[in-house]
Formats: structure tokens, C-alpha cells, sequence
């Protein structure tokens, strides 16, 4: 259950879902849980790190569906289109990021590490190791990298998106919760 939220502000639409397949998109899965699940979709083929690992090339249709059967909340991102990198060029430097992490593990890596690399790579936003999940969309909203979102299963305050907040204690304590299923460490 959420206790405190932080509030972004981002134009908000109806979302259409064959957008997805154009441009780049942070995905926000479990749009309330704490924390939330953050990819990144990039011309309809979507990439993160998980507690199991790398989740790589993944079809926008096969997750849209998967959000459906699940009625996940979640959450679209447009980002700003990079004046310079072409999508493709994202995408695979991207998937090199990810590729640089073992699975999410507390105290070490969580789905945001590759993704705080791509903003570093390609929108200069200076990595801070220990930024959290709202810290980093709000300072994405401030250097207005985030252009609109829409929801799927959740819904969207008018152009406001509300963050769960939770702090770096109660981040690792739920993925070393989650990871038990996994791993046994």
C-alpha cells in the first residue's frame, strides 16, 4: 500500500497503442507497487533487467499482452526524441547497458541502472548511483526529456503522473523479498 506519492508533472493522453511501436517509451509495470518495474521500449521492442536477469527483445505486442491477461498498471513514457542518435542506435547501446549487470539484486543492481545509463549516454543526465525511481522522473521532467505518457489498467491524474515514493531501505528489503523465490542468497 502506498503512503506517500511524488508528483510529476507530464502531459497525460489516451493512449494509442500502435504508438508504441514508434519512438522511445519508458514503461512503467506495477505503476503502484513499491517500487515499480521500469524498461524501456524503443520502436515497439521493449528491454530491462529483472530479478532473473536480462529481459531482452521483447515484442510490444507480447508485453502489451501480457499487461492485459495480467491487468498489470501501467504507465507510458514518451521521451523527447535525441536530435542526434537514431532509435536504432538507442536501442543497442541499451541492450548493452543492460548487459553490463547481472540479475537485480539488493545493494547492487535494480531494474533503473541500465536505464540511468542510457539517460547519462544520450540525454547527459548525470548518473547518480543512489537515485531513486521519483528523483530521477522528476529530474527527467525538469530538463523536459518526458514528453507524455499514458496508462494501461491505471489511472492518470490530468496532466500529473503520481510516483510511489519509498526510500533505498525499503527498495532493497522488497527485492531481496522478491528474489527468494529465485536465488538463495
Amino acid at each position: 500500500m502506498i503512503r506517500e506519492t511524488v508528483n510529476i508533472e507530464v502531459k497525460t493522453i489516451g493512449l494509442n497503442e500502435q504508438d508504441l511501436f514508434k519512438g522511445s517509451w519508458l514503461v512503467v509495470l506495477h505503476a503502484n507497487r513499491i517500487p515499480p518495474h521500469v524498461g524501456i521500449l524503443i520502436n515497439g521492442n521493449y528491454n530491462s533487467l529483472t530479478i532473473k536477469g536480462h529481459e531482452l527483445n521483447v515484442n510490444a505486442d507480447a508485453l502489451l499482452k501480457t499487461i492485459s491477461q495480467k491487468k498489470i498498471e501501467s504507465v507510458f513514457v514518451k521521451l523527447k526524441k535525441h536530435p542526434v542518435f537514431s532509435l536504432d542506435h538507442q536501442l543497442d547501446m541499451f541492450k548493452e547497458s543492460i548487459k553490463r549487470f547481472g540479475p537485480v539484486r539488493q545493494y547492487e543492481a535494480t531494474c533503473l541502472s541500465p536505464i540511468k545509463l542510457f539517460f547519462e549516454e544520450f540525454y547527459a543526465v548525470q548518473l547518480i548511483e543512489t537515485e531513486l525511481y521519483a528523483d530521477l522522473m522528476k529530474r527527467l521532467s525538469e530538463n523536459f526529456y518526458l514528453d507524455h505518457a499514458g496508462a494501461l489498467n491505471f489511472e492518470m491524474n490530468n496532466n500529473t503522473m503520481e510516483l510511489p515514493y519509498y526510500t533505498i531501505e525499503e527498495l532493497n528489503e522488497t527485492i531481496k523479498a522478491q528474489r527468494l523465490p529465485y536465488y538463495k542468497d
